[in-house]
């Protein structure tokens, strides 16, 4: 399934026309925060895997090989699977929440005191209860960056200084916070040597769950019901537009970037082939050890920023420079 460029323009516009009085209003809240910058986490994943955990049925298959593992690898997890990990005895490194309607007292209150080793990464535009009633480890905030640029309206709203590329839902906004590859540059912002995908199926099989821990999903595992497939395990399963559009928004993010991410999970119908590290097990994968020293690369990172930012002071200070001689030669004619 393919995605053009007016369909992403057409999704922007009317996701700011549906949505723009409670992101304002929420940005306006979030504006009450410390806005503090990522820029000490580039470079921070070097030497180590990440796992990314969405909310797709092999999340529950997995479960515990996470908990076994968690200690060899970093681990984000969307606001609908958080629960799913600490209730299995599972501390996530980083919670990401995207969306203005998802609900804390649903996704977040029953663990409310379970948060102090996990740090909150929220859109300006999220739900303001994650933000104000988690016991996070830290809290840091977001611009969504998109083809109609509403990042400058709720930059100028909130005061947040960093800024991500729009996805299509909080499943893709994970990879994207951790590569932060948008049209302007490319690269690998945290640069950790893997990505891992588990619950990102884009589908469920004829006998599983909607969700992790949800057979019904709401009612979504019937009215949302599409298309059929198979997985690539080759179990039957079906999947709905949405995720078909999802689904085909992260495939070329990932090939466009040439990202390290690796699919653990066979009961998806997301295509390995586009995905660099293809499919692999979960127990293996988290078992990675990298040869990279993960302070020495952190090291460097500053030191480029510092650099960078010395040379902007002398480059203004020579253009300041010019500027006088400039004046002084008019004085004197």
């Amino acid at each position: 399934m393919g995605i053009t460029k007016s369909q992403i323009i057409s999704q922007s516009e009317s996701a700011l026309k549906q949505w723009r009085e409670v992101w304002t209003r929420n940005a306006l809240v979030a504006k009450e925060f410390e806005m503090k910058s990522l820029a000490h986490f580039e470079g921070s994943g070097a030497g180590r895997a990440c796992l990314l955990v969405a909310n797709g049925g092999s999340l529950e298959t997995e479960i515990e090989t996470i908990r076994k593992f968690q200690d060899n690898v970093d681990i984000i997890c969307c606001d609908k699977s958080l629960g799913h990990l600490l209730d299995h005895g599972i501390t996530p490194t980083f919670c990401l929440v995207a969306d203005a309607n998802v609900d804390f007292g649903v996704y977040g209150d029953k663990w409310k005191d379970q948060l102090q080793d996990t740090i909150l990464v929220s859109s300006v535009c999220a739900n303001p209860a994650w933000a104000k009633q988690g016991n996070w480890k830290e809290t840091y905030f977001y611009c969504v960056k998109d083809a109609i640029a509403t990042e400058k309206i709720f930059q100028k709203i909130s005061g947040c200084p960093n800024v991500i590329a729009a996805g299509t839902n909080v499943s893709n906004t994970m990879l994207i916070f951790l590569t932060q590859c948008d049209i302007d540059k490319s690269g690998n912002f945290f640069g950790y040597d893997k990505y891992l995908l588990i619950g990102f199926d884009y589908c469920w099989t004829v006998h599983g769950n909607y969700y992790a821990f949800d057979h019904e999903g709401k009612g979504k595992r019937y009215y949302m019901r599409h298309n059929y497939g198979r997985t690539i395990g080759g179990d039957l399963c079906y999947t709905s537009n949405n995720l078909g559009f999802s689904l085909s928004w992260i495939q070329k993010y990932i090939e466009a970037y040439r990202l390290p991410v690796v699919q653990c999970s066979r009961d998806t119908v997301f295509p390995t082939s586009v995905v660099h590290g293809g499919w692999s097990p979960l127990e293996k994968q988290m078992q990675y050890r990298g040869s990279v020293d993960r302070k020495a690369q952190t090291s460097r990172v500053k030191k480029i920023r510092e650099l960078l930012a010395e040379k902007r002071r002398l480059t203004e200070s020579l253009l300041e420079g010019r500027r006088t001689q400039y004046l002084d030669f008019a004085a004197s004619l």
